[in-house]
């Protein structure tokens, strides 16, 4: 890993008011890397996002981007400074079309309504439609387009396959994996489909009650079940 890291979490213990939920926690992430996140249900993976989204309160710790700590700053000003969020309730403007959607929060870069409806041909043709007329699939779609016309360095992605129909989930594994070889950002992916998490990124860390118990190659998991079984708890039939 470069020695140079875009982000970098310390000794990071976070929660909500008085409630611990991630406890000691250290990683980095490097420029253009990608990296999955996995883990059972309430062990503090949708934390973890929000915590670098400044959704939580920092008890400990200290997170810096490119090297300039951003623990006490606001939202407002971390996504400012280079986070693309997408919420696991998506959270997309069911009043806005999906052309406001789109511009409600854009920010100068490569990532325009032209580039995204590239990318999403789906969306392009809904564009005049309210968010609450889209399916549940388009509603993904413009979480992720919405995110990605604020141009970050980062683009956080927290469990974009639930809830959606397998066809919608292969469609949405192909942009993510474009997105990842061609996006020119970091990612970093919340998902509970191991069998994706793991597909998705050369490095896995897995969440086990609020601390990381592995963070290496994706690859040594999927190729011991056992391991992959100890650490998450899940069986054989977990990993599709």
């Amino acid at each position: 890993m470069p020695d140079e890291n875009l982000l970098e979490f310390s000794r990071v213990t976070a929660g909500y008011g008085e409630t611990m939920v991630l406890e000691d926690v250290s990683l980095s992430l490097a420029p253009n890397e990608s990296i999955s996140i996995i883990g059972r249900n309430g062990v503090g993976k949708t934390t973890l996002l929000a915590t670098l989204m400044g959704h939580t309160t920092l008890h400990g710790g200290d997170i810096r981007l490119n090297g300039e700590i951003i623990s006490n700053m606001t939202s407002f000003r971390r996504a400012n400074k280079g986070f693309g969020y997408v919420p696991q309730e998506r959270e997309i403007f069911p009043s806005l079309s999906v052309d406001e959607n789109l511009t409600v929060g854009a920010k100068p870069g490569p990532w325009i309504p032209e580039a995204v409806f590239e990318l999403f041909p789906n969306l392009a043709e809904r564009r005049t439609n309210m968010g609450n007329q889209l399916s549940g699939g388009e509603q993904q779609m413009l979480a992720i387009a919405r995110a990605l016309m604020t141009n970050p360095r980062i683009l956080l992605m927290d469990e974009p396959s639930e809830g959606l129909a397998p066809v919608i989930v292969e469609e949405l594994i192909q942009v993510m994996a474009r997105l990842r070889d061609e996006g020119g950002m970091s990612m970093i992916l919340v998902e509970q489909n191991t069998h994706i998490a793991l597909e998705f990124s050369k490095r896995t860390i897995v969440l086990n009650r609020g601390k990381i118990t592995f963070d290496g190659a994706s690859e040594i998991l999927s190729q011991d079940t056992t391991k992959l079984e100890t650490l998450i708890g899940i069986s054989d039939h977990g990993l599709g």
